[in-house]
């Protein structure tokens, strides 16, 4: 947890785990079949298929944009609350194309990276505040999307090794 903490409040580090994101999660994707991707998974991630943990990451993605440009927009302004834990319901989404998904995925967090990359050292630290969790800069924004980003690309790792055990 210390690495996270000390590699999480380097700007540069942030930019290129994030970057890396949507390659990674094309890349578990790539090849497995559409069925398969709606299948849902036990245990932990009981309630969850492959395809729902894309458009969430997606969705969550969308709203990141809009935190980070809120903040950048108006300095210390409110920012909208995104749900980090939200599983999607299956009527969101199981008509979506998968490729679609990711590629939207790419698109907004292809956008998000070109905010954070204009960004100088000090506006790292701008601020909105949030709902219900009050100030939080880019910084801790950023650093909340790369641990997203993780704990979900984890969890597509162990669906995906759950499916193949089937």
């Amino acid at each position: 947890m210390q690495y996270l903490r000390q590699a999480g409040s380097d700007p540069s580090f942030l930019i290129k785990a994030l970057n890396e994101a949507c390659g990674e999660l094309r890349h578990a994707l790539y090849g497995v079949p559409r069925r398969r991707l709606l299948e849902y998974a036990s245990g932990q991630d009981e309630g969850w298929c492959l395809l729902a943990v894309a458009a969430h990451m997606r969705d969550v993605e969308a709203g990141f944009l809009k935190q980070l440009e809120a903040i950048v927009d108006r300095r210390d302004g409110d920012i909208p609350h995104v749900d980090l834990d939200d599983i999607p319901l299956r009527e969101d989404y199981e008509h979506e194309d998968e490729d679609e998904v990711l590629e939207q995925f790419h698109y907004y967090r292809r956008h998000s990276n070109y905010v954070l990359w204009d960004l100088s050292p000090g506006q790292w630290e701008r601020a909105g505040r949030h709902p219900y969790r009050g100030r939080l800069t880019i910084t801790d924004l950023a650093r909340e999307m790369y641990r997203h980003d993780l704990e979900h690309l984890w969890q597509a790792r162990r669906m995906l090794d759950e499916l193949a055990s089937r």
